[in-house]
C-alpha cells in the first residue's frame, strides 16, 4: 500500500509541475463526495416514485392502429439552414398520428397528414402554469413564462414558414387558417447558487422547467409534446454558482425553443433531410 502512497514533497511538486491550485483539488473532492451522497439519495427518493407515461394519447385525438412504419418522407437527420445537424428520431403510427423519439423532448406527436403549412397564422397564447412552487419561485416562474412566448414568437418569426407569428388575440387574421399554441409550464424549479457552487457540475441546484403544449387547429389537436430544461448550458454547469437563476432559466427555455422549433421547421420542409 505504502507503494501508492505520494511523500508531500513529491505532491507538492506534482501540484507545482501541472499548475493545480490544492485548494481546487479539495473543492474538486468535496464536490464529487456530495455529488455521491446526492446519487444515493435521490435513488431512495424515487425508487419508488411512479413514472409518466410517454405513450398517453395525445388531448383531443383519435385512435389509431399503433406500430405502422413511417411514412417515407420523415427522415430522423436533417441539415438546419445554418449548417446544424438535427436530429427528430424515428417515428411510429400512434393515436391517429406518429409519435416521435425526439432525442430532445420528452413527447412528440403529430396529427396524421399535418405538416405546420398551409396556415396563415399561428397564435401563442400566454403560458399558464400548473406546478407547484414555493413562494421565493413565484417572480422567477412568471419570468419563464412571459420568456417562453418571447423565445417562441422569435424563433417561429425567424423560420419563417409561418406568415404571421402573433401573441395578441386581436392580432389574429379575420377569417384565415390559424393554429392555436398554448403551452403549460407543469414543473417548475428556480435552482440556487449556493447548491451549485458544490454540486452544479452535476445538475444539483440547476432551474428546472417542464413546458406540455398543445397546438390545436380549429379545436382539433394537431400536435403535442413535453420537454424539461434544467441548466443545459456548459456555463450553467461550471459557472453556475456566480450566474442569477433566471440568466441560467433563460437559456434553458431557448434551448427548449431551439429544439421544439427545429422539429417544426424539419417536418414543414424548411430543413433538407440527410441521406
Amino acid at each position: 500500500m505504502a507503494d501508492f502512497i505520494l511523500a508531500k514533497p513529491v505532491w507538492d511538486s506534482y501540484l507545482l509541475r501541472e499548475r493545480i491550485n490544492p485548494v481546487m483539488c479539495t473543492k474538486t473532492l468535496l464536490q464529487t463526495t456530495a455529488f455521491c451522497a446526492a446519487l444515493i439519495l435521490t435513488a431512495v427518493l424515487f425508487s419508488g416514485c411512479e413514472t409518466t407515461d410517454s405513450s398517453a394519447p395525445p388531448s383531443g385525438a383519435s385512435p389509431a392502429a399503433p406500430g405502422a412504419a413511417a411514412p417515407s418522407h420523415f427522415s430522423q437527420e436533417y441539415h438546419a439552414d445554418n449548417g446544424r445537424n438535427i436530429s427528430i428520431g424515428r417515428a411510429t403510427a400512434d393515436n391517429g398520428g406518429w409519435r416521435f423519439k425526439e432525442p430532445h423532448l420528452d413527447k412528440c406527436w403529430i396529427a396524421d397528414g399535418f405538416n405546420f403549412t398551409g396556415y396563415d397564422a399561428i397564435y401563442i397564447a400566454p403560458t399558464v402554469s400548473t406546478a407547484k412552487i414555493h413562494d421565493d419561485e413565484t417572480a422567477t416562474q412568471e419570468l419563464a413564462k412571459e420568456n417562453l412566448v418571447i423565445e417562441l414568437k422569435r424563433s417561429l418569426s425567424a423560420k419563417g414558414f409561418f406568415p404571421k407569428v402573433v401573441t395578441e388575440e386581436s392580432a389574429i387574421p379575420a377569417n384565415g387558417r390559424v393554429l392555436r399554441l398554448e403551452n403549460t409550464i407543469v414543473a417548475y424549479t428556480k435552482g440556487g447558487g449556493a447548491a451549485r457552487f458544490w454540486v452544479g457540475l452535476y445538475g444539483g441546484g440547476q432551474p428546472m422547467v417542464r413546458v406540455h403544449g398543445i397546438l390545436t387547429d380549429a379545436g382539433k389537436t394537431v400536435f403535442e409534446f413535453e420537454g424539461t430544461r434544467s441548466g443545459v448550458s456548459a456555463a450553467a454547469r461550471m459557472d453556475g454558482a456566480v450566474m442569477k437563476d433566471e440568466d441560467i432559466q433563460l437559456g434553458d427555455i431557448q434551448s427548449l425553443v431551439l429544439d421544439l422549433t427545429d422539429f417544426m421547421a424539419a417536418i414543414a420542409g424548411k430543413y433538407t433531410p440527410r441521406s
